[in-house]
């Protein structure tokens, strides 16, 4: 646990990154550098949970003690907070996005000042410039396998940087890579030189949003700016001819200003008008505006509520209590549903397969005379988990909501023959399943599909794998998709799939390892399965209705899947 959240942890952020950064001169050191590195992030984390204004503040003012290259990361690291909670992410992808931003300098610390001086590299300042990912990349290796996910970001990070600024636009798929580029980017516009060649931090955000042709950039810096507002914390203003420092904006609109000109005394201020703001990146060595200011009662106000998280467990409360083996009337069902109308739109729309015309319902009594008070909780449960998957804010949710999408058009198609099982039924441990997986291990998601044909594997690799998670306790997930959806033989069936050896295996549990096997076909066509694996999809194809392999697979190239990210 750290220290509660004061100015003098505050402070401690500046000296701390100033003692990870000198850690590369001091080779027996390297090993202790991965476990400082996340305990920073968790504290740059967890301090701009507690004090946001206090962290925005620093990205106005430059602390000449410790140099440009402390002051570059720490202004990298807080805009990787803002842009962190700006797209509501998570604390552990959160954290993991401001341990890459610390790692960004480890080894480069000397050439980062000498650059912000104009002074000429040497030969060998050159060539560490040069490899300074590379060996970030070697320090963290020293601190064992658990660097990896900082070690992919970092290595990426060169080409990132090129292809947020470059036209003809450029592919790139990792969201997480993305904003550390777009950190660093911003973060070495913005901190101070004595040049005075940086620039303010709304003209920078400007310059790179009009710039760059990845919208995913363009809607981090819009999400910054909203979440953000106006005027950036310890901004310079000149009102009714002082000059004064913006601190924040009340629930009343009124602006909050101080001045600080007389060393005993701060005077505050609350005034309704447009500010004219100088918000270039300063020094400042007076603590009370470094520090102290920002735990003032003065501008101590409630935190929002995160709606998307309160949204989210409304919705899990609400599929633990639907039940598909239940019988539920008209009115018992719109009692559930009338506090969220908008699941009741969602239901209007997912039941168009359900008549022939695909014809959206008029409202919730249409939706259940189209579809059966039998199918009800089960389809009322997908449109449910979809809507959870749309509140999980995650680098890679594009990818992964079209993943499921892809999915589930399978499970859909290979059930096609079956008059005896509703499809949505066994899609929904598979949305289960990864609500887990962003929530439990949302910093191992990657947009790679791993696949070995296993001949000598006694037990089945988990759908994880589809996601890019090699491993997973299948302890928590049991616990976690029994919960919610224990009524659902379906997920006693996926669960027993990824847990029992294959000759233990009944027919539906083998329906799921074929279902990961087709979905291996399609995002892998060139995917080798092992003769153990073929049988399990023939046979499975051949309990469920097809004739043969070759006429599934033709009937999934007429299958509508969504672009694979």
């Amino acid at each position: 646990m750290m220290d509660p959240v004061t100015p003098r942890e505050l402070a401690r952020l500046f000296d701390s990154t100033h003692q990870l950064l000198k850690l590369y001169h001091h080779k027996n050191k390297w090993p202790q550098i991965y476990p400082l590195l996340t305990n920073l992030a968790e504290r740059y984390y967890l301090i701009y949970q507690a004090c946001p204004k206090g962290l925005q503040a620093q990205l106005s003012l430059y602390v000449p003690d410790h140099g440009y290259t402390t002051n570059l990361v720490v202004n990298q690291c807080v805009l990787a907070c803002v842009l962190c909670r700006a797209l509501n992410y998570n604390q552990a992808i959160s954290e993991q996005i401001i341990a890459t931003c610390l790692a960004n300098y480890l080894c480069v610390q000397s050439q980062s000042n000498k650059l912000a001086c104009a002074q000429t590299l040497t030969t060998q300042d050159k060539k560490l410039w040069q490899c300074r990912h590379q060996l970030a990349v070697k320090l963290l290796h020293a601190s064992g396998p658990m660097t990896l996910s900082v070690q992919h970001i970092l290595a990426r990070l060169n080409k990132y940087k090129q292809a947020l600024l470059s036209a003809p636009k450029t592919m790139i798929y990792d969201g997480a890579t993305t904003l550390v580029a777009l950190a660093n980017i911003i973060a070495m516009n913005i901190t101070y030189r004595q040049t005075g060649e940086h620039i303010s931090l709304h003209k920078a955000l400007a310059d790179i949003y009009l710039r760059t042709p990845n919208e995913f950039a363009q809607k981090a810096i819009k999400s910054f700016i909203a979440h953000t507002g106006s005027y950036l914390p310890a901004s310079e203003v000149n009102y009714a001819e002082q000059s004064l420092i913006y601190l924040a904006t009340d629930d009343r609109a009124r602006h909050i200003l101080v001045d600080v000109s007389r060393p005993e005394k701060v005077r505050w201020h609350r005034v309704k008008a447009t500010l004219s703001t100088f918000e270039k990146q300063r020094a400042c060595d007076d603590n009370r505006l470094l520090y102290t200011v920002w735990f003032s009662d003065n501008i101590n106000f409630a935190h929002p509520e995160d709606i998307a998280k309160s949204q989210r467990q409304k919705y899990l409360n609400l599929i633990s209590q639907l039940k598909i083996s239940k019988e539920y009337s008209f009115s018992a069902l719109n009692k559930l549903l009338s506090p969220f109308p908008e699941l009741i739109l969602q239901l209007t729309l997912a039941v168009k397969p359900y008549n022939k015309e695909h014809q959206r319902a008029k409202d919730l009594r249409h939706c259940l005379s189209m579809v059966g008070y039998d199918n009800a909780p089960a389809i009322i449960q997908k449109v449910l988990f979809q809507r959870l998957v749309a509140t999980i804010s995650h680098p890679l949710e594009q990818h992964l909501v079209k993943r499921l999408e892809n999915i589930a058009v399978i499970i859909q198609a290979f059930f096609k023959h079956s008059t005896i099982q509703q499809f949505e039924q066994v899609t929904l441990p598979l949305y289960a399943y990864c609500v887990f997986l962003c929530e439990k291990h949302a910093t191992a998601l990657s947009r790679k599909t791993l696949f070995a044909p296993a001949e000598l594997n006694n037990v089945s690799a988990p759908l994880a794998c589809l996601f890019g998670v090699k491993a997973i306790d299948q302890i928590p997930l049991s616990e976690y998709l029994m919960q919610l959806l224990g009524d659902n033989p379906w997920t006693g069936y996926l669960l027993n799939s990824e847990q029992k050896e294959k000759q233990q295996l009944g027919s539906e549990e083998k329906h799921w390892i074929a279902i990961k096997l087709f979905a291996y076909y399609v995002f892998q066509p060139n995917a080798v399965f092992s003769s153990w694996q073929e049988q399990i999809m023939a046979q499975s194809l051949n309990l469920v209705g097809w004739q043969s392999k070759a006429d599934f697979y033709s009937y999934l190239e007429t299958c509508e899947f969504a672009d694979n990210f």
